[in-house]
């Protein structure tokens, strides 16, 4: 074989041919990464320039509201070792107590008796403990008083009912939001009659809570759009559509009082209250 034969194949560069071949394979495979590099830098400036700018803001609304349902419960309890006794006796104070309501101004249909309910104490009795067991009488210890003193009583309960107790309660739901706290302060008088009441205290209820909470909903967005419109003008800008809105948890708190929690307050304490709505939007900016 002649030496030109094994010579390796150069260019008119000087340069072996498969190493130009290489060069110009990797001269392309930057080229394109070149490109796409510019590619990516170019949409996310596109991105940014033209992509909606929008103003977040939060508003909220309050209003005063009066409770315009009323509850109230109470319990009576009568005690005796007989139960039909105890039965008659709860009998005579429920009456007592159904006419005292209605005799203050309580509507007989706003009056409710729960079923009675029946516990029983049983009768207990002191019991000696048995003595050891021995084979051989003979062999067993012969104790002295002061030992037999020693030896305590073990108590026993029996199957002998000592007590009945029974127990109903009386409650009212009213949109007499006035008189019934008034009646339900005063009803222990019936104590001096002989009636065994406990008597609750009342809840206060507002039933138009879903009416209200659109009327709220809107409010708290014009206050939004309002606080929204002050900052765009201090900016020399001009706002845009609404994007997105979301009501936050409504809070209801006795009068005067401000307080929060995640899942929302709904006081039952008091007659007045005041309902808070809060409400996140975004606007759109130009």
């Amino acid at each position: 074989m002649s030496d030109s034969t094994q010579q390796v194949r150069s260019t008119s560069t000087g340069l072996p041919e498969k190493v130009v071949i290489s060069l110009r394979a990797g001269g392309i495979f930057f080229a394109i990464a070149n490109v796409i590099c510019v590619a990516i830098i170019v949409w996310a400036y596109l991105t940014i320039q033209f992509e909606p700018k929008t103003l977040q803001v939060t508003g909220s609304a309050r209003k005063a509201i009066v409770s315009d349902l009323v509850t109230w419960s109470g319990s009576l309890t009568v005690k005796d070792p007989k139960l039909e006794v105890a039965y008659d006796k709860l009998k005579a104070q429920a009456d007592k107590v159904r006419d005292y309501l209605i005799a203050h101004g309580i509507g007989e249909a706003e009056i409710e008796f729960s079923a009675i309910s029946t516990s029983r104490r049983y009768e207990q009795k002191a019991v000696l403990p048995p003595s050891s067991p021995t084979t051989d009488n003979s062999s067993a210890p012969v104790m002295s008083d002061r030992q037999a003193l020693v030896i305590k009583p073990i108590m026993v309960t029996t199957d002998n009912v000592e007590m009945y107790t029974l127990r109903q309660w009386v409650s009212i739901e009213s949109h007499d939001t006035r008189r019934v706290p008034a009646v339900a302060r005063s009803i222990t008088e019936l104590i001096r009659d002989g009636v065994e009441i406990d008597s609750g205290s009342c809840g206060f209820l507002y039933t138009k809570l879903a009416e209200l909470k659109i009327d709220m909903l809107a409010e708290a967005t014009k206050d939004a759009t309002a606080r929204a419109g002050q900052i765009i003008n201090n900016a020399n800008g001009r706002l845009g559509k609404l994007v997105e809105a979301r009501m936050g948890v409504m809070q209801i708190n006795p009068k005067n009082v401000s307080g929060t929690s995640a899942e929302g307050n709904n006081d039952t304490t008091s007659l007045e209250k005041e309902i808070t709505s809060i409400v996140s939007v975004r606007f759109e900016v130009r």
